[in-house]
């Protein structure tokens, strides 16, 4: 089963790779659950059942979203806080990694499907992932923060 987690891991290193965050890296352990304040989801069906989620406190974010856009030519605009273009763009990143996670298990011959993103903002956002059959976390470091990569399956049909 961590074969096919490992999946997640490889997609998220590509995509922040092909968005320009050259200068990153990808650490074993988990975001500490207390600074968890945006949680972006998605659910996966098929042959995994469960979810794939992206956690970080607000700075980190934020940051990750600047840096994206000017890494993309764009300059960021100075909006206060964490408005609803940088929800749509960190909804927008957990959906390209989720999606090249599935074409990856894809060739693996492991089908499964991805629900559109949920995007969750708050303080201290609890996640009960007890319930998992397997699961990985990882965080993904850089000069913008930290970002925890979490995916729990519940059950599967392999």
């Amino acid at each position: 089963m961590s074969d096919y987690l490992q999946q997640f891991t490889g997609a998220l290193r590509e995509v922040v790779r092909e968005i320009g965050f050259e200068d990153t890296s990808i650490s074993v352990e988990d975001i500490d659950p207390s600074s968890v304040e945006l949680v972006a989801s998605v659910g996966i069906t098929g042959d995994l059942h469960g979810f794939m989620m992206l956690r970080a406190d607000m700075q980190s974010a934020h940051n990750f979203v600047s840096k994206m856009l000017i890494n993309m030519g764009i300059e960021p605009e100075e909006e206060e806080g964490f408005g609803q273009f940088h929800k749509e763009a960190i909804g927008e990143i957990v959906n390209q990694v989720s999606g090249r996670s599935t074409m990856m298990l894809a060739d693996q011959n492991i089908d499964c499907n991805i629900t559109p993103p949920t995007i969750i903002s708050g303080q201290s956002i609890y996640s009960d992932i007890a319930s998992c059959e397997s699961s990985i976390s990882h965080i993904l470091s850089g000069n913008f923060g930290k970002i925890g990569l979490f995916v729990g399956i519940k059950n599967s049909s392999l």
